[in-house]
């Protein structure tokens, strides 16, 4: 069927991304880390997560045991941040809270999590959520881009009481999920073999699509949408014919994109610097949810609460990395789209949110649906609400600043681009202790749930 075509498509392509380079947690020199700058910022912080994590008795608590399936790529931040996450948990619960790790897809692809999870073959593994499309509508108006108004209205609508209620509702009403946090994905854009600064000039260019909402975007915007796997994509790209393709900026680096086209073309479907903080979810059986004492909940969404603020704010530190590197070291040209056309930007972003809309109103969504998701959606882009959360993002920009910086430093000293970049790859923090990443995770700024406890704990 197209749907389930469109959705496993999408979740290869996506949970790929999220197995790379798009969250490069900063690597240690030799033994240490290296050092951060001051998370330091003079605007109210109402909303910054101040909590003492962990402390929680597991003293009589019988041991057990939580199948865990992930297909992060080695080296990857995605795969170095579950191997932390079950030391951290192990460690936490005194050994009582063990893991049975799967690694690298080799029990389960990521595909086929949505339906291992809800019968319990599988215990948590991350989902995104336009696979769960197939058995839940009320997905639908939530998953379209283009409709976010700055980085902090994302943050501010997926830290609010009213989403994560929405989603542990959706979660269980046809799937058997408990939602446990956010696992966020970074900002995808297209990238061209020729110079593109508007829609009219994308009209009739072959565009690959990994779904059929991307679909509706490319065909909103007049041009010609090309589905194929993304194993095909890197020669489609290079031998042309694909002209126009999607990808994150560190897929696009790693994956050596820039030898097919060299043209960024900078029309992120989130807000330029944001990440798609309510896109993909960890997500645990709810049956054995459902079994665990309060105390071994407690210590699970502590820790993961930790793992999803370290890899948000590490993912956007890193991505000015990778702009940096993409156009200073392999010649990339930024376009623009967004920063120096923004009338363009607001006509494409105008047309794929339309084209969005007809696809899912084709495919089941009722308009009172699509009608109470833009009413939150306006909600929390009031200015009184998203500023609320501008102290994080100016702590970001303040640390990418800063470790291009050292890139640009080390560059000056002679050094090669790789080894100027391997100070931050993430593939030295694997023989961390559960003290250190304790120690360097809590050390990350967190914004603050607004997610009720006792939903949560259910």
């Amino acid at each position: 069927m197209k749907k389930t075509k469109m959705c496993i498509i999408l979740t290869l392509s996506l949970l790929l991304f999220m197995g790379t380079a798009t969250f490069s947690i900063a690597a240690p020199q030799k033994a240490n880390a290296v050092k951060k700058g001051p998370a330091k910022t003079t605007a109210n912080e109402s909303t910054r997560d101040t909590r003492e994590l962990f402390g929680h008795n597991v003293d009589g608590l019988a041991p057990v045991t939580l199948v865990y399936a992930g297909d992060g790529v080695h080296n990857s931040l995605g795969d170095v941040l579950v191997v932390n996450l079950v030391k951290l948990i192990e460690a936490e619960s005194k050994g009582k809270i063990k893991f049975d790790l799967h690694r690298y897809g080799s029990l389960y692809k990521s595909n086929d999590l949505p339906k291992v999870i809800p019968i319990g073959t599988v215990h948590v593994g991350g989902i995104n959520k336009g696979l769960l499309m197939s058995r839940e509508n009320g997905y639908a108006p939530w998953i379209i881009g283009y409709v976010w108004k700055n980085p902090e209205h994302l943050m501010a609508l997926a830290c609010s009481k009213e989403w994560y209620e929405l989603e542990d509702r959706l979660a269980k009403g046809k799937w058997n999920l408990k939602p446990l946090v956010s696992a966020n994905m970074g900002n995808w854009d297209y990238w061209s073999k020729t110079r593109i600064k508007s829609m009219k000039e994308l009209r009739g260019k072959k565009i690959w699509s990994y779904g059929e909402l991307s679909n509706a975007y490319i065909a909103a915007w007049g041009g010609t949408p090309v589905m194929k796997s993304f194993g095909e994509t890197y020669m489609a790209f290079y031998n042309g014919s694909i002209n126009v393709i999607s990808s994150s900026i560190g897929l696009f680096h790693d994956y050596r994109f820039y030898e097919g086209g060299k043209y960024y073309l900078n029309m992120p479907i989130y807000p330029p610097d944001s990440v798609g903080i309510h896109y993909f979810q960890i997500y645990m059986n709810r049956d054995k949810w459902n079994s665990l004492h309060e105390n071994y909940k407690r210590i699970i969404l502590d820790a993961f609460d930790l793992m999803s603020w370290t890899g948000t704010y590490e993912g956007l530190c890193m991505q000015k990395l990778n702009i940096y590197r993409l156009i200073n070291q392999h010649g990339v040209t930024d376009v623009g789209i967004a920063t120096k056309y923004p009338a363009e930007y607001e006509k494409l972003k105008k047309a794929a949110v339309e084209g969005g809309k007809r696809y899912v109103l084709k495919h089941g969504v009722t308009q009172q649906q699509w009608d109470e998701t833009q009413a939150t959606l306006n909600k929390f882009a009031d200015p009184k609400i998203t500023s609320q959360y501008s102290w994080w993002f100016n702590l970001v920009r303040a640390e990418s600043a800063r470790r291009v910086n050292l890139i640009k430093k080390a560059l000056a000293e002679g050094k090669s681009w790789e080894t100027a970049y391997d100070q931050f790859h993430p593939k030295h923090r694997y023989n961390w202790t559960a003290e250190q990443i304790k120690k360097e995770w809590t050390a990350s700024p967190r914004v603050k749930w607004e997610w009720d406890e006792k939903t949560r704990l259910q």
